[in-house]
């Protein structure tokens, strides 16, 4: 008689917070990043979405900038002078 050993290969979902932001109570009064490459439809995402969050909350005008090539990392000072002008930041890729 042959055994056979039937494994589950379900488990229960894990969610990873380390090196999460925090989240702010609201946008209210925030200054919104964001940040695209140059892939086809990425600002645009970014944008819709930013009307979206407009409409629900009293934010300061968006701070909108390219990492330029999409298949390269942005450039260190660019994310540096990006990060010192808005408190949350948004990124999208297109396509």
């Amino acid at each position: 008689m042959t055994t056979i050993t039937v494994l589950d290969p379900t488990s229960s979902p894990s969610i990873a917070t380390a090196g999460m932001a925090e989240r702010p109570d609201t946008l209210t009064g925030k200054r919104i990043g964001l940040l695209y490459n140059d892939k086809l439809n990425a600002g645009e995402l970014l944008d819709a979405i930013y009307e979206v969050l407009a409409d629900r909350f009293d934010m300061a005008p968006s701070h909108r900038v390219s990492k330029g090539n999409a298949s390269r990392p942005a450039d260190s000072e660019l994310l540096k002078a990006f990060a010192s002008e808005v408190d949350i930041a948004l990124l999208a890729n297109g396509d």
